[in-house]
């Protein structure tokens, strides 16, 4: 009996962590100066308008699992959030979201037999998976993407990579290969 008690305890409470993390995760929408400023498509072309910045694209959809490991670990690193605040414009885009959005004067819409909405393949590998990360450059070219989940570190590199334009010049391996060799 004590250790059906136990039990019934114990999935109580990890339930009720369960719980209190998809509250967390949902709320990335507010920012309180520790937390990475999410706009909206829609919203950086407006903001782009009066300061250039380079954006960032999360391309995630709710069932994956690598992207709410992503919001709980690499989108909380606080480097990570200055970094992306002062230099991108931040984007998290759910691929499957059924809302019709407006991006660079056309509507795109969820498409029922592909179970996606027509904006994801902008931002997107040909063979898609997520999370997806995006970068475009101030006139609002894909620049960057890069598939899978990536640790802070990886991803502070990433940003680098883009925001000091060494795309234009080297390969993403020439840059990684040059921090190896302390050459960055």
């Amino acid at each position: 009996m004590k250790k059906l008690i136990k039990a019934s305890v114990l999935t109580l409470i990890i339930g009720l962590l369960c719980v209190n993390t998809k509250a967390q995760n949902t709320d990335t929408k507010k920012t309180n100066g520790n937390s990475i400023k999410w706009v909206s498509l829609t919203e950086a072309e407006k903001l782009m308008a009066k300061k250039k910045k380079k954006i960032f694209v999360d391309v995630y959809t709710d069932w994956c699992g690598w992207c709410k490991r992503l919001d709980a670990t690499t989108y909380k690193d606080q480097a990570v959030v200055s970094y992306l605040n002062e230099h991108f414009y931040s984007i998290k885009l759910n691929a499957e979201t059924k809302d019709t959005i407006l991006y660079q004067g056309i509507k795109y819409s969820y498409d029922p037999n592909r179970r996606i909405n027509t904006i994801a393949p902008k931002f997107l590998t040909p063979q898609p998976g997520y999370p997806t990360l995006t970068y475009l450059d101030d006139k609002l070219n894909v620049v960057r993407i890069s598939p899978g989940y990536v640790d802070g570190t990886a991803f502070l590199n990433q940003l680098k990579y883009i925001n000091e334009n060494y795309y234009l010049n080297m390969t993403f391996e020439k840059y990684m290969s040059d921090i190896a060799n302390g050459q960055k």
